[in-house]
């Protein structure tokens, strides 16, 4: 375990009271539930259990104050707390977290892998949320978020939708990328959110973005790199040579059915690769896009080699990864409130758990699996928390 002054150090006392007042969580209503312990038995309920429920919140808040609060009276609290409050928190532990491994110096561009996931509920269950016809499931409406990984693989929680529109990830995800991008970024993401508008936009913005060629027309410019080495027959040794660029074209879009104007002006770079797919035990095409811009000698892609770029966009596989961590491990799948406002709280306490994982794993050295770290970070957790409810005032009033 880590210590607990290390721990502490994270969210300090004085920081979660100050968050509190500037959020304006703490009512005179709320003295029995104060924004902050709130948050504590949310964290130590989303660790402990597989599927937490307003009750097993209630059982939290006995056994670590030492008095009864009803489970209805959590219900009716996470409904209506202020979600910014939860957000603050995200932000700081992000933040905190990326200056301790950031290596900004020796990165070149800033890598942003965004997907968007998704969990469903009977349409009945909930007044909000993107409806989908899932068949003999009937309507649901589905729980949408757009979540980015850093370079350093650290989750930001960026937007959840309301909108119907986003539905599709090209309004979700363009329409996310769009609004935070920076110059500089270079946006990797699937082949979902392909429209012409949306990568000529990120383009003009000073933005880079790679993704998979979906269905555009291209016109091809010229040739930059073709291979002459067959593929093996079998599976390759090296992990790493289990994705092979064999053809790389300078190229542009067809602007004659495109409604972008000056759409041919953005040059792109195509990659033709061969992956190995291990379930058919066979080499498939992968064909990958990007706008960085070739270097002089035409061997580079913004400062990245050809082999680097197909490199990069195998990392999006890390935001499916952790997916799977938060539907699995943080109740992702399972959040608890049914309005509005309490899922968006579950949500960002999902990032919260999330963020505190994998600083733990890399802290505490845990060569095991996410199990074994969030049983571990539980234990910390806890004892974080007999201290602050023991040790410090966790109400702060205006």
């Amino acid at each position: 375990m880590i210590s607990l002054s290390k721990f502490k150090s994270l969210i300090p006392t004085p920081l979660l009271n100050k968050l509190a007042i500037e959020c304006d969580v703490n009512a005179d209503n709320h003295v029995r539930l104060p924004g902050q312990t709130v948050f504590l038995c949310l964290l130590n309920g989303i660790l402990n259990h597989m599927a937490l429920t307003q009750r097993m919140l209630e059982e939290h808040y006995t056994k670590l104050i030492g008095k009864h609060c009803d489970h209805s009276s959590f219900g009716k609290r996470i409904a209506g707390i202020d979600a910014d409050f939860f957000q603050a928190i995200s932000d700081h532990l992000y933040s905190k977290f990326s200056s301790m491994v950031s290596n900004k110096d020796l990165q070149v561009l800033n890598l942003r892998i965004i997907d968007a996931t998704i969990v469903a509920y009977s349409a009945k269950l909930l007044s909000f949320g993107i409806k989908a016809d899932h068949g003999n499931k009937g309507l649901k409406s589905q729980v949408k978020s757009v979540i980015e990984l850093s370079d350093e693989g650290l989750p930001n929680l960026l937007h959840i939708c309301k909108d119907q529109s986003e539905f599709s990830d090209v309004k979700a995800l363009g329409e996310t990328m769009k609004r935070y991008t920076k110059k500089g970024d270079l946006w990797v993401f699937d082949k979902g959110c392909h429209a012409h508008q949306v990568l000529f936009d990120l383009h003009e913005s000073g933005a880079f973005w790679l993704t998979p060629h979906s269905a555009q027309k291209l016109i091809v410019l010229g040739v930059l790199f073709e291979s002459d080495t067959a593929l093996p027959e079998s599976a390759p040794a090296d992990q790493d040579a289990a994705l092979v660029v064999h053809r790389v074209e300078l190229a542009s879009f067809s602007g004659k059915r495109s409604r972008v104007k000056d759409l041919e002006s953005m040059h792109i770079v195509v990659v033709h690769c061969y992956r190995w797919d291990k379930r058919a035990k066979s080499w498939k095409q992968l064909v990958l896009m990007t706008n960085l811009p070739l270097n002089e000698s035409r061997d580079k892609a913004g400062p990245y080699t050809f082999q680097e770029i197909a490199d990069i966009y195998r990392r999006r596989w890390e935001i499916e990864i952790f997916f799977r961590l938060i539907k699995q491990h943080l109740n992702y799948d399972h959040l608890t409130s049914r309005s509005e406002n309490g899922i968006a709280v579950m949500i960002h306490m999902s990032m919260i758990a999330s963020l505190l994982m994998i600083w733990y794993k890399q802290q505490a050295n845990i060569n095991r699996g996410w199990r074994s770290v969030k049983f571990w970070l539980a234990e910390n957790v806890r004892e974080w928390t007999l201290y602050s409810l023991k040790h410090a005032q966790l109400r702060a009033s205006p």
